[in-house]
């Protein structure tokens, strides 16, 4: 199951390892901002336990979720940390695996395509929405779902959790082939990503 967390609405997506399809898609939305924040997670928490519940996740399952990304916005960052652990936590207490998280410029990278420097947002979301298009129109439609690029552009949380599927999915099963365990597969990328970063001099 993969999950790209939010505050507002998250996506998810349920992919089968054996023979890599999407088996389920949803979106959990939650209360507006005009609702406490500890109100908003516990009924959040709820939902999250109840799609859970519905979708029968055990131990024979793996959960990922998308890395934070930047910290332009340090408090909103916090909050969606919070929503990401709620998915985190209520899978474990299922017996999920939860191996690690998938940092979105890897997702661009090596499922979208995308190279060089990092694209605008927008151009970065139309790429999603094609490339989702390419690779499950035939298993969205059977889920119910329109695939025309102006409805997927509606359904962008499912989207980017379905192509957060996917890389996860390669990952998990390039670890059932070399005999390696998830965890290990996951903190390789991670140690990966933040050799990338780079630390600039600011002038005073």
């Amino acid at each position: 199951m993969a999950i790209d967390p939010s505050l507002t609405c998250s996506g998810w997506a349920l992919l089968s390892v054996a023979k890599g399809e999407v088996l389920a898609v949803g979106k959990i939305k939650s209360d507006p901002p005009s609702v406490p924040l500890a109100t908003r997670l516990e009924k959040l928490q709820g939902n999250i336990g109840k799609i859970f519940s519905n979708l029968a996740l055990g131990d024979s399952d793996v959960l990922v979720c998308e890395a934070p990304t930047t910290m332009k916005d340090p408090h909103n960052a916090i909050k969606v940390e919070q929503v990401r652990g709620l998915f985190e936590s209520a899978g474990r207490q299922r017996g999920v695996t939860v191996p690690g998280r998938v940092n979105p410029r890897s997702v661009q990278y090596e499922v979208i395509g995308l190279k060089g420097k990092q694209m605008p947002r927008l151009e970065v979301k139309a790429a999603a929405v094609k490339t989702v298009q390419y690779l499950y129109a035939t298993e969205l439609q059977k889920l119910g779902l329109d695939v025309s690029e102006s409805s997927l552009k509606k359904h962008q949380d499912i989207v980017d959790a379905v192509l957060i599927g996917r890389f996860a999915l390669l990952k998990v099963q390039g670890a059932l082939d070399a005999a390696q365990t998830l965890e290990s597969v996951f903190e390789t990328q991670m140690k990966q990503n933040r050799a990338s970063w780079r630390v600039r001099s600011c002038a005073i």
